[in-house]
């Protein structure tokens, strides 16, 4: 079963009257999140951020367009969302506006295979439209993260980009598919978070380390608790999530970039 699409737009900065334009297109680590491969696994969630630029922005920095989308496999349409009227305010000035386009991908036997998505853009104003094509795969099945992402550590979590300050504090987000269950109908994987720092060395000297044997009520897929992190100092930094599944005898790994500046 096909789930649905959600379209997002943050308003901040860039203005002029011409045809949109798409700039610096980039499949994410959820929204405001680095950039990844086009390489994603079922039950992941494809983040495609982009810039469009050249709407009409008012005085005060008041946008009005509308945004639509469209994704397809095999030349088939798989799901579409028609044009949405939308508003933003560009404070910062010009017309750059940062914009996400969000589909979360179906856990079905169907889903791997090569994909389009297709982004309309049409300027409110002067009715003028582009569109954005990216293609993306997504692979069978395996052991694998998903979901991987940062938020804000509050009540209300909200993503968060890879650069902050000393003294914040993040919660990193992720899900393992693809594991297999023991003889005993339970899960038996070990998991591992590291933290390197920009010479590739642990910040600790053991790593964050535990071995969960549960039974899950979604086999194969394992939510695991979101992880505090506390950002004490500054630097640029890694944070190595890796799981070994040990009825596969198979072992993922997955790495973010993460980098806290001191404020001056």
């Amino acid at each position: 079963m096909w789930t649905t699409l959600a379209l997002m737009t943050l308003s901040l900065a860039p203005a002029q009257a011409s045809e949109p334009t798409f700039k610096n297109a980039r499949f994410t680590y959820g929204i405001l999140g680095q950039t990844r491969s086009d390489k994603f696994l079922p039950g992941d969630t494809v983040v495609l951020a982009f810039d469009v630029q050249g709407l009409s922005v008012d005085g005060e920095g008041y946008i009005k367009y509308a945004m639509g989308m469209e994704i397809s496999k095999g030349g088939k349409s798989v799901l579409k969302r028609d044009l949405q009227k939308l508003e933003a305010t560009n404070h910062l000035g010009k017309s750059n506006l940062p914009s996400y386009a969000i589909w979360p991908i179906p856990r079905d036997t169907s889903s791997p295979g090569e994909y389009t998505m297709k982004v309309t853009v049409k300027d409110g104003k002067t009715n003028k439209s582009s569109t954005l094509t990216k293609k993306f795969t997504v692979e069978k099945t395996r052991l694998g993260f998903v979901q991987v992402s940062l938020t804000n550590a509050t009540r209300a979590p909200e993503p968060v980009p890879p650069l902050a300050v000393p003294g914040q504090r993040v919660m990193l987000h992720y899900t393992l598919v693809g594991f297999d269950l023991g003889k005993d109908k339970q899960t038996d994987v070990t998991m591992q978070i590291r933290f390197l720092d920009s010479d590739g060395k642990p910040t600790l000297s053991k790593p964050l380390k535990a071995n969960i044997k549960s039974e899950t009520d979604t086999p194969g897929v394992m939510v695991l608790n979101p992880m505090l992190i506390e950002l004490n100092r500054a630097g640029k930094f890694k944070v190595e999530l890796k799981a070994t599944c040990n009825v596969l005898k198979k072992t993922t790994t997955r790495t973010l970039d993460l980098e806290v500046r001191d404020q001056k």
